[in-house]
C-alpha cells in the first residue's frame, strides 16, 4: 500500500471513530467536561494524521492505532448502551478530590479499578497516569 493510501485509510478509520464519539457524547455536558477527553483525543489523532502523516515515524503511527482502537472500544460499548456517561463524570469527580489531596498514585488506582468495573476494560497502568496527569494538568497542579 502506497503511502498516500495509507494515510488515506487511517484518515477514514479516524474520521470514523471522530463519528461515533460525536454520537455518544453525553446530550447534558456534566461541570467538568463540554467535551469528554476521548473525544478530544480522537479530533488531535485525526489532525495529526492530516497534518504530519508523511513526518510520523511507524511507530508514532501505531502509537494512534493502538489509541484509536481504545477509545473505539469504549465507545461502542457506550453505543450498545453497555455503559452510561454518569460513572464517568462521578470517577472524574473523585480522581479530582483525591488529586486535590496530593494522593496521585491512588488516583491511577482507583480510575484502573473503576474504568474495569464499570466499562470492562482495565486501562494500562501508563494509560492511567497520562489520564491523571492530564486532570492535573487542567487543573493547574504541577
Amino acid at each position: 500500500m502506497a503511502s498516500s493510501n495509507k494515510k488515506q485509510w487511517i484518515y477514514e478509520k479516524l474520521n470514523r471513530l471522530v463519528k461515533l464519539c460525536k454520537a455518544t457524547e453525553p446530550d447534558h455536558p456534566d461541570d467538568n467536561h463540554l467535551f469528554m477527553p476521548t473525544t478530544i483525543d480522537a479530533y488531535d489523532m485525526l489532525n495529526d494524521v492530516e497534518d504530519s502523516y508523511d513526518e510520523m515515524t511507524p511507530s508514532e503511527i501505531k502509537k494512534i492505532m493502538v489509541e484509536a482502537n481504545k477509545i473505539w472500544q469504549f465507545r461502542r460499548k457506550i453505543w450498545k448502551g453497555d455503559i452510561d456517561w454518569d460513572w464517568r463524570s462521578r470517577l472524574d469527580d473523585e480522581l479530582t478530590a483525591l488529586i486535590k489531596k496530593g494522593h496521585v498514585i491512588n488516583a491511577i488506582k482507583h480510575y484502573r479499578k473503576e474504568c474495569e468495573k464499570e466499562s470492562g476494560i482495565q486501562p494500562s497502568l501508563k494509560d492511567s497516569k497520562d489520564y491523571v496527569d492530564k486532570m492535573k494538568a487542567n487543573m493547574g497542579i504541577k
